[in-house]
């Protein structure tokens, strides 16, 4: 079977005193027709050798991780991930990293450490010739996923490779095999033992999984089914088994989406509290992604409870562009409400930040020196209200001397 691959390509392979392989997901894919542009490469040759042979010969060479013998090949637009054949010694936990490495010289060796047989195809560019030891190519035109070797051996200790397996499955609209989908569901707690960033980012590729490939009827529905179905989210530290899917799969952002059907699932008692454990024990967000994605959901909640529009617009007002399309496919009456009071405001100017004020903390400071520092958002905060009843106007002069007024509230 004849793999297409670039007449730059072919002139690297021909540098290399050994074959050449393309591995992974450019062979599968080529297999079943899609369209793909990263390209793995594979040989029997440890990276210095490569390193000294192509720099010599015009390409540009960027180490990508010493311990796994890969480095990055560059030259003109075309840019391709090479590694050493090897094999890999995994913890007994389900970490996804290795804890060792060591070269190898057999193909078959450097393709045992692979996933599932559809991703351990090699393409010998030098001679056009498919490399299968695992019969990945009749499982891909079959549109199966199956573990290569043992499933148990292949999941057990590695749980990044069960969140692959549901992103897979969407992708390329695939089925499990029955007994690689097994042992997934019984080695499924080593998604427990990932990072969270890795965590994170394995789920937001599955999240939209259907969005990779125009070539394939993926059906994202059937992948959500499928984390419910290996009873995913407990590993996500949840107190459930399942999640009642809603949201994500009408809205854009699947990421909040799926956030609210969490809460929506879990009921936390304090929304605040749950999202800010979740996502840093979970996800590994910092404090300030933390705090963006509460207001975002919190101003979803706060509407849907019938908070009143000047209450709700001094709170949300920066953050409509999120909320609003939230809303339009839970409750499109209330998103139609607040949006007529946003475009009212909009439309006359009317101030609705502090911000927008025209004076701030240092106004206050430099005017009345004896106020304590601890009132000055409150201050500011009356300010506004009362402007925007349109009981003050916004002008430095008038809004010193309402502070001056009411001093002896402060």
């Amino acid at each position: 079977m004849f793999i297409p691959v670039t007449e730059s390509l072919v002139k690297l392979s021909k540098l290399f005193p050994e074959d050449l392989y393309i591995v992974g997901g450019y062979v599968r894919n080529c297999i079943l027709g899609i369209k793909s542009q990263d390209i793995d490469l594979a040989s029997n040759m440890d990276i210095e050798e490569v390193c000294k042979i192509l720099k010599d010969n015009g390409y540009k060479i960027k180490v990508k991780n010493y311990k796994y013998n890969s480095i990055t090949i560059s030259k003109g637009s075309e840019s391709y991930e090479f590694t050493s054949f090897r094999k890999d010694f995994y913890p007994d936990n389900g970490s996804h990293q290795p804890i060792k490495v060591e070269r190898t010289d057999s193909i078959k060796e450097d393709a045992s450490r692979r996933d599932f047989t559809m991703n351990a195809i090699y393409y010998n560019i030098n001679k056009d010739v498919l490399v299968d030891f695992y019969h990945g190519v009749v499982d891909a035109k079959q549109k199966i996923l199956r573990c290569i070797n043992s499933p148990e051996e292949v999941l057990k200790n590695d749980g990044e490779r069960i969140l692959r397996m549901v992103r897979i499955v969407g992708e390329l609209g695939l089925k499990i095999e029955k007994k690689t989908l097994k042992y997934a569901f019984l080695m499924a707690k080593n998604v427990q033992d990932i990072t969270p960033t890795r965590k994170f980012a394995e789920l937001e590729k599955i999240l939209y999984c259907d969005k990779r490939y125009k070539e394939i009827d993926s059906n994202f529905k059937k992948t959500l089914k499928l984390l419910n179905k290996l009873q995913i989210w407990q590993y996500y530290g949840l107190p459930v088994k399942a999640i009642k899917y809603n949201m994500v799969e009408k809205v854009d952002d699947r990421v909040l989406g799926l956030l609210i059907d969490i809460v929506d699932t879990v009921n936390p008692e304090c929304l605040q509290t749950f999202l800010e454990d979740f996502l840093k024990k979970q996800f590994g967000f910092n404090s300030k992604q933390i705090q963006k994605i509460f207001t975002y959901i919190a101003g979803y909640y706060d509407a849907l409870r019938g908070m009143q529009n000047k209450e709700y617009f001094f709170k949300y007002f920066e953050y409509v562009s999120v909320i609003f399309p939230l809303l339009s496919k839970k409750r499109k009456h209330v998103m139609n409400k607040y949006l007529f009071f946003y475009e009212y405001i909009i439309r006359h100017g009317l101030v609705i930040r502090v911000a927008d004020l025209k004076i701030n903390a240092d106004d206050i400071e430099k005017n009345f020196p004896n106020i304590d520092k601890r009132s000055y958002d409150r201050i500011l905060e009356n300010l506004l209200s009362k402007v925007f009843d349109g009981k003050l106007n916004n002008e430095k002069e008038y809004l010193l001397q309402e502070i001056d007024a009411n001093l002896q509230n402060y």
